[in-house]
């Protein structure tokens, strides 16, 4: 009986693993979705939308879906550990296509649509103290208390956040971390990474995701002085929920990406590098930080790496 215990919760531990903080392999891109503020996302919106419609050429690996940005060129991305990095990939890959996807499209077969935009509503709610934290940080105030405005409207109104009346009287959501302010104040992203499970990122990122669920995180820390059994328990259901929504609502566009990409992992590469750019600038054009906010600063340190040793 035991050892059937420990292969069950070895199972659910790698669905965990594969959703841990929401994030599933191509979490990066923030995918924007309904009820979201689509103009805080920028080329994120593209991305979703135009996914089924890329075009290639030779000089442009990503056709019409981000014209102008020559600067993010694959070649010129910072991956000074890119075997390390595509060996990484393909683990992340397996992991997706024998544990999470099928998951998400069960998930998605199952249950209705109103019941998986209650579970997306109420994971949100539970992000929202950290997205809070991070509006504050950023200067963005406003935006801050629009989202602890919503965690309040939607914990009582929204019954603990199932639903989400908030976005009806006006409070829109808004996505921010760790990651995003350490680039608002002009901290640059460092080598590229690809994390075991987590996917895409890079060393600002990957430190920013562990603030953000070490320490910003409350829940854990509501859990230990209130004494609630199986605290673990519920912690590990908060973040299958939240990844396998995620996932079950990308299958789609990440079917395609993969489907037209001749590179898979130089794509996704581009393109996470792309997000996090874009996501980047939305905080600094929303609140520009101390010193005058060039909104060229970003971009430089994003590639600041690759330009010493190019004119090494």
């Amino acid at each position: 009986m035991h050892r059937k215990l420990g292969l069950i919760a070895a199972a659910v531990v790698l669905v965990l693993l594969a959703g841990c903080t929401g994030r599933s392999p191509y979490d990066g891109f923030n995918f924007p979705q309904e009820g979201a503020n689509s103009a805080q996302f920028g080329p994120r919106v593209q991305l979703a939308q135009a996914s089924s419609d890329f075009e290639t050429d030779e000089d442009d690996d990503f056709g019409d879906l981000f014209p102008g940005d020559d600067e993010f060129e694959v070649e010129e991305d910072y991956d000074p550990l890119e075997t390390v990095n595509r060996f990484l990939f393909a683990f992340n890959e397996a992991l997706d296509f024998f544990i999470l996807r099928p998951v998400a499209e069960i998930y998605r077969f199952w249950f209705p649509q109103a019941v998986q935009d209650s579970v997306r509503n109420f994971t949100r709610n539970l992000n929202a103290p950290v997205t809070f934290l991070n509006l504050l940080w950023q200067g963005r105030d406003e935006e801050a208390s629009d989202t602890i405005a919503r965690f309040f409207v939607n914990t009582t109104v929204g019954l603990a956040g199932l639903f989400d009346p908030a976005s009806s009287w006006g409070l829109e959501y808004t996505e921010a971390d760790f990651g995003q302010t350490l680039g608002y104040y002009g901290a640059g992203p460092g080598p590229y990474l690809v994390l075991p499970i987590f996917g895409p990122s890079s060393v600002r990122d990957g430190t920013g995701l562990a603030v953000d669920s070490l320490l910003l995180d409350p829940w854990p820390y509501v859990l230990d002085a209130t004494d609630v059994d199986k605290k673990q328990e519920l912690l590990l259901a908060r973040f299958i929920m939240e990844g396998v929504d995620k996932r079950a609502r990308n299958i789609e566009t990440i079917d395609d990406l993969r489907r037209d990409s001749v590179d898979f992992y130089a794509r996704i590469r581009s393109l996470y590098l792309q997000n996090r750019q874009s996501f980047i600038e939305e905080a600094q054009t929303a609140s520009p930080p101390l010193g005058g906010g060039d909104e060229s600063a970003v971009e430089t340190n994003q590639y600041e790496y690759m330009e010493e040793r190019r004119d090494k």
